[in-house]
């Protein structure tokens, strides 16, 4: 028989009513649900490879900083965060929000083939944030060794090398934006969320129980900028094989004015964020009450994150798809979209919460005994990252669409909220006043977003589809 003839004769039997063999019918209905959730096979397919590069890097990172904290200890470890929460700021504001601003553009240019603006983007962003970048690398590390003798001893070896890792930082975002922009997900992910993470833990074993060096924060920062150096030329390679073949031939189109403007947005909303991020309560935690209660507080940050890493793989891909839609004018497209995507994100977020709450203890002991008095903290970061990642997701929303700057008067707002209500908790209740400001903050600036993004877009995050909405499409 052959094997067309046989298709055809499966073909007749599952007709006439014979019962598919065993799983056929399950596969069948899963399609269906699919198909009928308004869900492509393509964002199904780019939502699972950016869950599972976004899980094996969580995986990666985990073990990675539970190496790092078991070798430098709670001590040395909050020093190390302490310089990384600086090396933060200073990407921040060296890169002007091009990553950001790389997703919005390279998806909107390819969506509508727009070779030369394309060509031009990638080509003036990736000049400006390597300038960038750099001057101001340099000119914090100058300011760094000029206040030397005031800060702990353990700073100070650790500022040139925190200077190298931020240019390198703040490039490796941008290439990784460009190719979610670009849609290639897999390629946008594994240099930034595993490669980067599996090279440093590597060389900080190799480090200790190869060479039996001891490891101190200066050395692990550097440590850190070699294995982001060899992500980098990863990423610029798989970037340079996804630019379409038309694009490279294109003669660039610059529109910097613009480019800039959007720039100008997402600063102002990331600048915030960072003040909203556990990344600053580091900071401020560790300059009111010292490197082992930021170490402490680093440590329970990271396990909280945990709870946003599916959400984040969801948002990951949808976030091109949004801009491309919103250019288009699909309103009630974006709508189902956004229901569909928080749907996903409180089933993939919700159930990692009650594994924290039932077994934190164990893990933050995994990083040493002395992190597991982090419990608390991490249970009210984790509750924060819960409702940011879930029916926070318009903020996600208004940069993308072109609303920066009406997202930044929120953001910038509870920002500020964030800010004083932690110089005001941290010095009475401790870390754990650090971790309630930000939960209150959070709330604040979820609610508020919300409503701008109904405002603006006639879009909320809802966890069903409207009936007057599913009335109206079915019209």
């Amino acid at each position: 028989m052959s094997i067309q003839s046989g298709a055809n004769e499966i073909i007749s039997d599952a007709e006439a009513g014979v019962i598919p063999p065993p799983g056929t019918g399950l596969l069948a209905r899963a399609a269906e649900l699919v198909a009928r959730s308004g869900v492509s096979p393509a964002m199904l397919k780019g939502a699972v490879w950016s869950m599972g590069g976004t899980a094996s890097g969580l995986v990666a990172s985990f073990v990675t900083q539970v190496i790092l904290a078991r070798s430098l200890e709670a001590t040395r470890y909050g020093i190390y965060s302490y310089l990384l929460g600086w090396v933060n700021v200073a990407v921040l504001v060296g890169k002007l929000e091009f990553d950001n601003v790389a997703v919005r553009f390279v998806g909107t240019y390819v969506g509508q083939r727009q070779d030369g603006l394309l060509h031009g983007f990638l080509r003036y962003a990736r000049r400006v944030v390597a300038t960038s970048t750099t001057a101001v690398a340099l000119v914090a590390a100058l300011a760094a060794w000029l206040l030397q003798p005031r800060l702990h001893a353990g700073i100070g070896g650790g500022v040139w090398a925190a200077g190298v890792l931020v240019p390198l930082t703040a490039l490796l975002a941008f290439t990784s934006s460009s190719l979610q922009g670009f849609s290639k997900v897999p390629q946008a992910q594994l240099p930034t969320l595993v490669l980067r993470p599996v090279l440093f833990g590597l060389a900080v074993v190799l480090t200790g129980a190869g060479f039996g060096i001891q490891l101190g924060a200066g050395m692990a920062v550097t440590l850190n900028a070699a294995a982001t150096a060899v992500a980098l030329g990863v990423s610029l390679f798989l970037l340079g094989r996804a630019v379409p073949a038309s694009v490279v031939a294109a003669k660039p189109v610059f529109d910097a004015a613009k480019w800039m403007h959007a720039a100008r947005g997402f600063i102002v909303i990331a600048a915030a964020l960072l003040i909203l991020s556990q990344q600053a309560d580091i900071l401020v935690v560790g300059t009111l009450l010292g490197p082992r209660d930021a170490g402490l507080y680093s440590a329970a940050s990271q396990v909280a994150s945990m709870v946003g890493f599916g959400a984040a793989a969801i948002i990951f891909v949808i976030l091109p798809i949004v801009a491309d839609l919103h250019a288009r004018d699909r309103g009630a497209e974006l709508q189902r979209l956004v229901v569909r995507t928080t749907q996903a994100c409180v089933a993939v977020s919700v159930p990692v919460v009650v594994l924290l709450f039932v077994a934190g203890h164990f893990v933050l002991h995994v990083y040493g005994s002395a992190f597991v008095d982090a419990y608390p903290v991490m249970l009210v970061l984790a509750i924060a990252n819960l409702i940011g990642v879930t029916i926070g997701l318009p903020g996600n929303l208004l940069p993308i669409t072109g609303h920066a700057w009406e997202a930044s008067r929120v953001i910038v707002g509870t920002a500020l909220l964030n800010l004083a209500l932690t110089f005001v908790l941290t010095p009475r209740f401790g870390a754990m006043g650090a971790a309630t400001a930000t939960l209150v903050a959070q709330v604040t600036k979820v609610g508020l977003l919300r409503w701008y993004a109904w405002r603006y877009l006639s879009v909320a995050a809802f966890l069903w589809l409207p009936a007057e909405r599913r009335g109206a499409e079915d019209a």
